[in-house]
Order: structure tokens, then C-alpha cells, then sequence
């Protein structure tokens, strides 16, 4: 079964904790990464870059100057690609990017990326985070510091949705806050460890 280390908010370590083989120790499967990763990207993109073509740039289609006898090229618009503010060829047109990775696939993805993580050391759990009642990012940095002491990207997922919390961490560049229902593989690979409250594991493995 795997293991990862219980942690209190100082860094210290005060024991072990089994987390459950269905989530923690299954076989990674690339494919499922590659495909999950890939839906998350292609999902933000906004999709909303366009260009003007020669039929939507303002301009006149009366011809500029004859077409023989004149010594230049022969043209018939200013509207045309090949002139200095005419339209674009095959310019980006406004589409939808977005893709539907099958829920399966997404849970295999997520469940091989823990599990990497836990057989590499990566995931930590603490008894509860940090309450603040108003925005304090000086507590949330020397938590950072406690839990990433060589100064890796941390990922702290706790159980419900708590707006201080998520204010408190958002300056800060390596510590990345999410709750259980939202955490996805992008944000457990993009991090070099997973800190897990327990009662966000509860609930995780409640879910799975």
C-alpha cells in the first residue's frame, strides 16, 4: 500500500498515512495523461484570433493603374494580400477548440499521476490548513516554506472552497491552492508535490 508523510504546519514530521491503492498505486498510463492534458489545454483556449480577409479590409476594388504599358506589375485592388493593408490569406477565423475527454479517461489520468507521485515521495498530507479570516499571504508563505523547504511548486488541495485561503496564496508563484472536487491532472503534474489535507484525502477517496 502506499504511504506518504503526515506533516505538521512547520514542516516537521509527525508520522505516515496510507492512502488507498485505487488512487495511489495504480499503473500510470501515458496515453490517458497525454489525452487528458491535451483536452485541459485545447478547453482554455478562447478560440477568438481572426484576420480580415481581402473581401473585409477597407479599400476600393477600382483598378490603380492600367494593366499594360505602364512598366509595373499588372493589379487589379488595393484590397489585394500582396499590398501593404489588403487582406489576409487563409488568416486565423474564429473556432471552438474545445474537445470532450470520456470521464473515464480523466480519472485513469489523475489517478496515474498521484500514483507517480507517491511512488516518487511527492505527496504529503497535514491534519488542516491554515484559517485566516481575512487575506494573509504571510501566512501562506512561510506555510510554502515549511512544506517546499528546497523551494518546489506545491499544490495544496483542501476539502471546500474557502475565498481567504485562495487570496492569501495567489501572490505567491509556487504555491497553488485547489479543493478536492477540482483538482485535475494539469495542476498535479505542473507542481513538484501534492500536499493533501486529511480531510480533503477523506473526501478524495470517498469520490473515487
Amino acid at each position: 500500500m502506499a504511504e506518504a508523510v503526515l506533516q505538521n504546519r512547520d514542516g516537521s514530521e509527525k508520522g505516515r498515512v496510507n492512502l488507498p491503492d485505487s488512487v495511489f498505486g495504480v499503473t500510470p498510463n501515458k496515453q490517458a495523461v497525454y489525452e487528458t492534458i491535451k483536452g485541459i489545454l485545447r478547453n482554455q483556449r478562447q478560440g477568438t484570433s481572426s484576420a480580415k480577409t481581402r473581401g473585409e479590409v477597407r479599400g476600393t476594388t477600382t483598378k490603380p493603374w492600367r494593366q499594360k504599358g505602364t512598366g509595373r506589375a499588372r493589379s487589379g485592388s488595393n484590397k489585394s494580400p500582396l499590398w501593404v493593408g489588403g487582406g489576409r490569406i487563409f488568416g486565423p477565423r474564429p473556432r471552438d477548440f474545445s474537445v470532450t475527454v470520456p470521464k473515464k479517461i480523466r480519472r485513469l489520468a489523475l489517478r496515474s499521476v498521484l500514483s507517480d507521485k507517491a511512488r516518487h515521495g511527492a505527496i504529503a498530507v497535514i491534519e488542516s490548513y491554515p484559517a485566516v479570516e481575512e487575506p494573509k499571504t504571510k501566512v501562506y508563505a512561510e506555510l510554502w516554506r515549511a512544506l517546499a523547504p528546497e523551494g518546489q511548486k506545491c499544490l495544496l488541495v483542501i476539502e471546500k472552497y474557502d475565498e481567504n485561503v485562495f487570496l492569501s496564496a495567489r501572490n505567491l508563484s509556487r504555491l497553488y491552492v485547489t479543493t478536492n472536487t477540482n483538482l485535475n491532472t494539469y495542476d498535479a503534474l505542473n507542481v513538484d508535490r501534492v500536499v493533501f489535507t486529511t480531510e480533503a484525502l477523506k473526501v478524495f477517496e470517498e469520490t473515487e
